[in-house]
């Protein structure tokens, strides 16, 4: 009866594993960027032309957003992003994500609306069973920045 009890558990074991999926997938990340329900690991690095320096986590992420809507106040702010690739580990830890943007926004000291397109790059890793942002590099495409 034992073997027979261990046996059943050793079978079902890995497929109780296998269901539960692995945190990261393609569609996991394409759902997040369109759903703009994207989570950040507690030490994230961001890095754009926004801020002098890259930003490494959430406390200093919130800083720097802060400062530069007191220093820049921006309304009517739109942006999105369109992955043109993703790519996930085969166990499903890590992936990354690459593609092109658009950010728009009415600029309250000079009363101009802005926009351009960009480019980024993010890499994601498993944290506690779910899909999050390690890293992201965001580059304005100097061509397209429209103010008017």
């Amino acid at each position: 009866m034992m073997r027979i009890c261990a046996l059943v558990f050793f079978l079902a074991a890995p497929i109780a594993v296998m269901a539960q999926g692995p945190a990261c997938s393609e569609q996991t990340i394409r759902d997040a960027v369109q759903n703009k329900n994207i989570k950040y690991t507690d030490d994230s690095f961001f890095s754009s032309g926004g801020y002098d320096k890259p930003i490494i986590g959430k406390a200093e992420r919130e800083k720097a957003k802060e400062k530069a809507e007191a220093e820049e106040p921006r309304t009517n702010e739109v942006d999105a992003d369109h992955p043109q690739r993703v790519v996930v580990s085969k166990s499903g830890d890590m992936a990354y994500e690459y593609g092109a943007g658009e950010i728009s926004f009415d600029d309250q000291k000079t009363g101009k609306h802005v926009s351009f397109q960009t480019g980024y790059l993010r890499v994601w890793t498993s944290v506690n069973g779910q899909c999050e942002v390690a890293a992201t590099i965001v580059k304005p495409i100097d061509s397209t920045i429209k103010s008017n």
